[in-house]
């Protein structure tokens, strides 16, 4: 049986839908690893009582996410999956409908700022509970510690923000020369929470030489790949993960 070759101006039709097909916007995020921050940078300040300088690097870490005004192409799409350090997500499971970059970027801030007052609060009822480290109750005041973040935003340094915080009020050396990552939130009680994006962390860390990370037992199932040359502990609270460090 013979078939007639499809006319001109319907190959032209098929050819652009095949076109607008593969590079139609797409309600799909893509997620990157971010960029690493040495807390004892800058970040963390102590002031109006002694303070003991951190003999090794705790980082916090970042993610990248397209952001919510940006619609994501098949092709970029593809070339994301076949990439081992970055992950595609429906936009919905990422940002609430309505979020703008605008929006997002606000609301990540107020979160930063909450991270960081939880993180003290969490890092001095820690101390209080340890009356061996010597500490006043002049000592362990919230207005004595402050921050200085401009990278990143978000909840999720809270653990590592109330480690830094010990680690800097303290004689003993916790880091003990390490170059040590981490993430989680933290609320008031010292309990470590989950966060988005923990194998783009990781990755993160051990491109920026961690050789070891401290990640929330919450997260643990979601951990698909490590890495050689960087040790994943989980930890569920803030006291597991500085016995994970003395450990």
């Amino acid at each position: 049986m013979r078939f007639s070759p499809l006319p001109k101006i319907v190959k032209l039709i098929l050819a652009l839908f095949l076109v607008l097909a593969i590079f139609a916007p797409l309600p799909y995020s893509i997620v990157l690893p971010g960029h690493a921050q040495n807390i004892f940078d800058k970040i963390i300040t102590v002031k109006n009582q002694d303070s003991y300088p951190a003999t090794g690097r705790l980082d916090l870490m970042s993610i990248r996410v397209t952001n919510p005004n940006t619609w994501i192409v098949g092709p970029e799409i593809l070339y994301s999956w076949v990439r081992a350090d970055e992950a595609v997500y429906p936009k919905a499971a990422i940002y609430p409908p309505g979020t703008t970059a605008e929006s997002e970027a606000k609301q990540a801030k107020a979160d930063m700022v909450n991270s960081q007052d939880n993180a003290t609060s969490a890092a001095l009822s820690y101390l209080r509970l340890h009356p061996e480290f010597g500490l006043t109750a002049e000592q362990l005041h919230i207005k004595n510690i402050s921050f200085d973040v401009k990278k990143t935003g978000g909840p999720s340094g809270g653990m590592v923000f109330a480690i830094g915080v010990i680690e800097l009020l303290t004689k003993e050396d916790l880091l003990r020369g390490r170059h040590v990552a981490g993430t989680g939130t933290i609320t008031t009680d010292g309990t470590v929470g989950a966060i988005g994006g923990i194998n783009e962390k990781i990755m993160a860390a051990y491109k920026s030489g961690a050789t070891l990370f401290l990640a929330p037992a919450e997260n643990e199932s979601e951990i698909s790949h490590t890495p050689g040359g960087i040790k994943v502990v989980v930890v569920s609270t803030l006291n597991q993960a500085i016995q994970a460090l003395r450990d």
